[in-house]
């Protein structure tokens, strides 16, 4: 009945902890670093289970490349977050406070009730940090040494032989051109994460690596093989509306016709549930905890974090637009756009009716075009090194895309100020910046460079504050400032405070 399609055989519960007894268990790096992530109880408990495996656990060697990779950004910053959850507390309790003002006096509350209430909101926050103040205070920290990290003393001892060693470089590069062609053709696992191909040496051919490697091992010791992993898209799971039912067939059918053996697919939450098979005792509540949903961090291979992370500019942010445009790809641009003026999270939805795309399309490849172009501004070194990518797809459990985020300080730039649009060049200048405009338009120059006090001197009068303290100001287009700038053909770029000079540069 299944000779041939072996792939849509649903494996029981049953022989999901069979397997647990005997089959090799190749464990992902986004399991690894959820270690940091999950409460002390639930790390434990992953950690005993995967000890329990013995020689059958393996880690393949692109799997903890990626884990050290991105360990700090798995880490965090725990007193950088519990700072901005205080400072959220104190605006709701301030938001809170304010609200009972307001409707206090249109109901003629009488003060002492009123009084009463302010207390009942203080005592709640109150509570309310405290419980973030007191939260795990013995939490590793980015700058914890290595010698003092709990999880990566008890991984160093758990590992110790399990990582599977590099290939050779003829090998390296020959799975990894192997992997960037399956991409290319959407040949599971990995083809969903066709955006990363600028980021890393591998592109993305990463999970490739993680699974041919677990498959040559399993081959060699004539084992069935589970792979543990926190990744939930298409590209891996056979799936049906929100079930995760196995391994796509494709990859089941591969795995068999080159071993004859079964795949499993298993996320820590199973791995846990079924923990009983292997005579390890764990807390319930542990399941459900690796269960919970950490989108954030479900793809953290988004930065080396030894390198430290920069920000995007005002005018990166612009060149990027314009060049989407001048590609073609206005759909692109009018997304980032709206996530800014979303907050900084798009939703899938809107996201396929700004694109104009049917819902049955997948969005492989979509964040490709931001990712060339943030990378040829890296090169021009209009951008740090290291940057947040433009757009980052979010998944949360099963299921496609559910949206896209942008950084937030491209939030704060691009709703401080309206981006140039196909009509600014026709707006008027007004006020006192007329002279400015007037003198951009009769350079013959691409670009020039000026102090503030040079522009002072050609406006008959000072610059206004906000040019001397806010970097936005310079590149905003609804300002008078901005107006005069566009209408004469230029934009500003290169502007510095501390040495008060700007570069003027023709709009392409």
């Amino acid at each position: 009945m299944f000779d041939g399609f072996e792939g849509y055989r649903v494996v029981t519960p049953a022989e999901k902890r069979d397997a647990l007894t005997r089959a090799l268990v190749a464990v992902d790096a986004n399991v690894l670093l959820n270690l940091y992530r999950y409460n002390p109880r639930t790390t434990n408990d992953l950690l005993a289970v995967l000890d329990k495996l013995g020689d059958r656990l393996v880690v393949p060697h692109q799997a903890i490349r990626e884990f050290h990779r991105n360990r700090l950004k798995a880490i965090g910053n725990p007193e950088q977050a519990n700072n901005d959850a205080r400072s959220a507390l104190d605006k709701s309790q301030h938001a809170a406070r304010r609200a009972l003002d307001v409707w206090s006096k249109q109901v003629a509350l009488d003060e002492s009730e009123l009084q009463h209430l302010h207390d009942d909101v203080g005592r709640v926050f109150d509570t309310l940090r405290a419980a973030v103040d007191g939260a795990a205070p013995d939490r590793v920290h980015p700058s914890t040494p290595t010698d003092e990290d709990p999880v990566l003393r008890r991984l160093t001892d758990l590992l110790d032989g399990k990582v599977l060693p590099c290939p050779d470089d003829a090998r390296w590069s020959a799975l990894i051109d192997e992997g960037k062609q399956r991409v290319a053709d959407m040949v599971p696992p990995g083809y969903l994460d066709a955006d990363k191909s600028d980021q890393y040496p591998e592109g993305a051919a990463g999970d490739f690596l993680v699974y041919s490697q677990a498959c040559e091992v399993a081959k060699a010791r004539e084992l069935d093989l589970i792979i543990v992993t926190n990744d939930e898209k298409d590209d891996w799971w056979w799936r049906r509306g929100g079930d995760l039912i196995g391994p796509r067939q494709e990859m089941t059918r591969e795995f068999f016709d080159l071993t004859g053996r079964r795949l499993y697919l298993m996320r820590p939450s199973e791995l846990l549930d079924h923990s009983i098979a292997l005579n390890v005792q764990v807390n319930p509540d542990s399941a459900r905890d690796a269960g919970t949903n950490r989108s954030d961090i479900d793809d953290v291979a988004g930065v080396d974090d030894d390198v430290g992370l920069g920000e995007w500019t005002a005018e990166a942010v612009d060149s990027l637009l314009e060049r989407l445009r001048a590609e073609g790809r206005r759909d692109l641009a009018e997304v980032i756009l709206e996530a800014a003026r979303s907050g900084g999270t798009l939703g899938r939805d809107a996201v396929y009716t700004i694109c104009g795309y049917s819902d049955d399309r997948l969005l492989v490849g979509f964040t490709r075009p931001t990712a060339r172009i943030t990378a040829h501004l890296q090169t021009e070194q209009r951008l740090p090194e290291v940057v947040t990518p433009m757009l980052t797809p979010l998944y949360r459990g099963p299921g496609r895309l559910y949206a896209v985020r942008i950084p937030p300080e491209v939030v704060e730039i691009l709703t401080t100020h309206a981006p140039r649009s196909d009509v600014e060049a026709e707006l008027e200048p007004t006020g006192k910046y007329r002279p400015l405009s007037d003198y951009l338009s009769a350079i013959r120059a691409d670009s020039t460079s000026m102090t503030f006090t040079e522009i002072e001197d050609i406006l008959g009068d000072t610059l206004a504050p906000s040019a001397r303290r806010h970097l936005p100001y310079w590149y905003s287009s609804q300002n008078s400032l901005g107006k005069a700038v566009a209408t004469a053909g230029f934009k500003p770029r290169g502007v510095r405070f501390d040495t008060e000079t700007v570069e003027f540069h023709r709009r392409g």
